[in-house]
């Protein structure tokens, strides 16, 4: 089956679609860029889904460093008088 595209902006931004991924054919070009659309969902929850994963496997990463912060000693630099 031919792939059909009337409007010349789809039709651009087919053409660079497929020099980016340097696909075959334009019809190839357009079933990888669908295909890509519908196998990864751009909704607002998954966003919020994939940043609380983060966020969780961060907080895991930096649980057990040791820090050793203590900024007393500067802060009261800051009121001593020179």
């Amino acid at each position: 089956m031919a792939l059909f595209i009337k409007d010349e902006t789809v039709d651009a931004l087919a053409e660079r679609y497929q020099a980016a991924i340097k696909a075959k054919t334009k019809t190839e070009a357009v079933r990888q860029a669908l295909e890509r659309a519908l196998r990864e969902p751009h909704t607002k929850e998954d966003y919020v889904e994939r940043g609380i994963a983060w966020s969780k496997a961060f907080n895991a990463r930096t649980k057990n460093a040791a820090i050793d912060y203590n900024d007393k000693a500067f802060i009261d630099s800051l009121y001593e008088d020179d």
